[in-house]
């Protein structure tokens, strides 16, 4: 646009500039990656994290993301694909929900082996026990996620952190507040609980889209930054927008209850 006003203006938009102007910054030397996969970006971020830490090819790591919305072409692009809610909230697995807001945000944890966290005296704030990504492959649309994939990929991180899900009592979910997505969510995550336990209504379920809105790209380390402030104030943060749930989800026959409070 300013070219087109004559002035010369240029912008590096090379995404890798953010992560290597970091390494620059403070001399780090290894493995430093800027990632694109939309909403997961950011625990996709913390998932290499993690393997290149277990590799070996670093002994520390920041990992995280960062979310602006800095051009209008975005709320087009989201209200031409009927991405956006009208109401200017997300209602995370309530009654009506029809889209997303974009929210802004930035975040980043500092990622070391267990045993040399506690050598060195650090404040352990959580302990990541394991990871996993996949993909949807093909669904009946581009956006549309499959349950299945889902239902796996959260199995294969349970499997590989040797957890029984009968013991988790609470879940950050994605909750964009979609009458789609959630309950496609919903699905997958109780496919996969499914695995090892029938009980009902026992894990609590939440989401902070519904507090600071969908950070997009730094979703994931909203979610992973609430679930450790909830671990260190021993308080599940409420969900809001959702007193009355969406009523094409069946709670009661899932491990989930939908935290009001």
């Amino acid at each position: 646009q300013e070219q087109a006003r004559g002035h010369n203006l240029a912008v590096f938009n090379s995404p890798a500039s953010i992560a290597n102007r970091i390494s620059y910054w403070c001399n780090f030397s290894g493995p430093s990656l800027a990632l694109d996969t939309m909403c997961s970006s950011s625990l996709t971020a913390i998932h290499l994290a993690c393997q290149s830490l277990r590799q070996g090819n670093c002994s520390v790591a920041v990992a995280g993301g960062v979310n602006v919305s800095v051009h209008p072409n975005k709320y087009l692009m989201l209200a031409q694909g009927k991405f956006i809610s009208g109401k200017g909230r997300c209602e995370s697995f309530g009654q009506g929900g029809e889209g997303y807001v974009p929210g802004e945000g930035v975040g980043a944890i500092l990622l070391k082996p267990l045993a040399q966290a506690q050598a060195d005296g650090d404040h352990i704030y959580g302990v990541i026990k394991a990871s996993a990504i996949n993909h949807g492959g093909k669904t009946n649309g581009y956006t549309v996620p499959n349950p299945n994939a889902q239902a796996k990929v959260i199995e294969r991180a349970l499997r590989d952190g040797g957890i029984d899900a009968r013991d988790i009592s609470y879940i950050e979910a994605h909750g964009t507040g979609t009458s789609l997505g959630d309950p496609i969510e919903i699905a997958g995550l109780a496919k996969a609980f499914g695995q090892w336990t029938s009980d009902r209504q026992y894990c609590a379920i939440g989401s902070a889209k519904s507090n600071i809105g969908h950070c997009e790209s730094a979703a994931g380390i909203a979610g992973v930054t609430k679930v450790l402030l909830q671990l260190k104030h021993r308080q599940i943060a409420p969900s809001l927008h959702s007193s009355v749930l969406n009523p094409n989800i069946d709670f009661e026959a899932t491990p989930f209850v939908v935290q009001q409070e």
